[in-house]
């Protein structure tokens, strides 16, 4: 965002790195939650998701002094999160889907859970459905559009264990694992259908689209 970058660095927290010139990033700020693991930003505030905090949220308006301004423990093992309107949707492992009010910054609440059958590691949130990519069992999609009351709608197994997901228009692209990339029409939340492959030389972790 801006000239900054966020890293979310495992044991080392949240990294807040210049890269106004992209040939020499210099760290400028940090902050040490537990274990870092997913991050999202949105104005003044990084969302981290952190394995053993849960969500976390720091107050970035000064990059260099980043403070924690609130934090909600899910309970499980927080390793994603997307953040829309005043939601936050956090992948919480064992736990499933979190959905977590961050209206007041300084006290977040849940205020929904769906318990998904995998390993919830990534979600994307677009309309009113959240897109969790659940270990095992591939994409799993959840109507949110009742925050309270989540409740799944479709899902597809894809072939490896999806970590990462990221969503663009009619499309899904899996983060698989040992199964690559992976892209899945989702015109129709309730049935989606894989449209095309390609298996990357590695192990798939995360994935992000800019057409």
């Amino acid at each position: 965002q801006g000239n900054y970058a966020y890293v979310a660095d495992g044991e080392n927290g949240l990294v807040i790195l210049d890269v106004s010139n992209p040939k020499s990033p210099v760290q400028v700020g940090r902050y040490d939650t537990y274990d870092a693991l997913g991050v999202y930003i949105q104005g003044n505030y990084a969302y981290v998701a952190d394995r053993e905090n849960g969500l976390v949220i720091i107050d970035i308006s000064n990059p260099k002094s980043p403070i924690q301004v609130g934090r909600y423990d899910t309970a499980g093992k927080a390793w994603g999160v997307y953040i829309q309107g005043n939601y936050a949707y956090v992948a919480d492992g064992v736990n499933g889907l979190v959905i977590i009010d961050i209206s007041n910054p300084n006290k977040p609440t849940q205020v929904g859970r769906y318990d998904t059958a995998g390993y919830a590691e990534g979600v994307y949130v677009q309309g009113d459905y959240a897109y969790v990519a659940d270990g095992d069992y591939g994409l799993v999609i959840i109507d949110i559009s009742n925050p309270n009351n989540p409740t799944q709608v479709g899902g597809y197994d894809t072939a490896g264990k999806a970590y990462g997901i990221y969503v663009q228009g009619r499309y899904a692209y899996v983060a698989d694992y040992s199964n690559g990339l992976v892209i899945i029409d989702i015109s129709n939340p309730k049935s989606p259908i894989q449209v095309g492959r390609y298996d990357t030389a590695g192990y798939a972790h995360g994935v992000y689209i800019q057409s």
